[in-house]
């Protein structure tokens, strides 16, 4: 019985042949370009530096996230105790996006000290908020002490911060 129901089945297919259609379906893309934003949330900066007869060319102030624990590391810094404080930035952009950024600067020397920052390049993600901390450290080193003892005053150095969507 079953073969024959198979076979009245295979016969009216083959009968009434076989059918195709091609159907389409609508996508429709929203497109929402949210530019990146870069805050700088804590300023770099550096106490007072001293620079006397003690000091000895290539002394340091350092702007870390934790000042060192040995004081003679942060010589130039008026109190070794207390360093400078790194640079903080928060970048803005469309949540979850990978970022990537990357910070340095030009070579700078004035009046015996000179600003060094390691050139740094890395990617992060941002959060749900769009968000991200990101922050950097850098060093004032005594680079000529006969030329710094004689010129006193505040000094300004640069440096380059870069973020772009990957």
């Amino acid at each position: 019985m079953l073969k024959k129901t198979s076979s009245a089945i295979a016969l009216l297919a083959m009968s009434f042949g076989s059918v195709a259609a091609t159907y389409q379906v609508d996508v429709n893309l929203v497109v929402e370009r949210a530019p990146i934003q870069i805050e700088q949330t804590t300023p770099m900066s550096f106490p007072e530096l001293l620079v006397n007869e003690a000091s000895k060319n290539g002394d340091g102030c350092y702007a870390v996230e934790t000042p060192f624990s040995n004081p003679t590391a942060s010589a130039l810094c008026n109190d070794p105790n207390v360093g400078g404080k790194q640079g903080v930035f928060t970048v803005r952009g469309t949540p979850r996006a990978i970022v990537s950024y990357s910070y340095s600067a030009p070579d700078q020397i004035q009046d015996g000290l000179r600003f060094a920052l390691t050139p740094f390049s890395s990617a992060v993600q941002l959060s749900a908020g769009g968000e991200a901390s990101v922050s950097l450290a850098a060093v004032v080193m005594l680079e000529d002490k006969d030329i710094a003892i004689n010129a006193p005053g505040t000094k300004t150095f640069t440096y380059d911060f870069v973020a772009a969507y990957q």
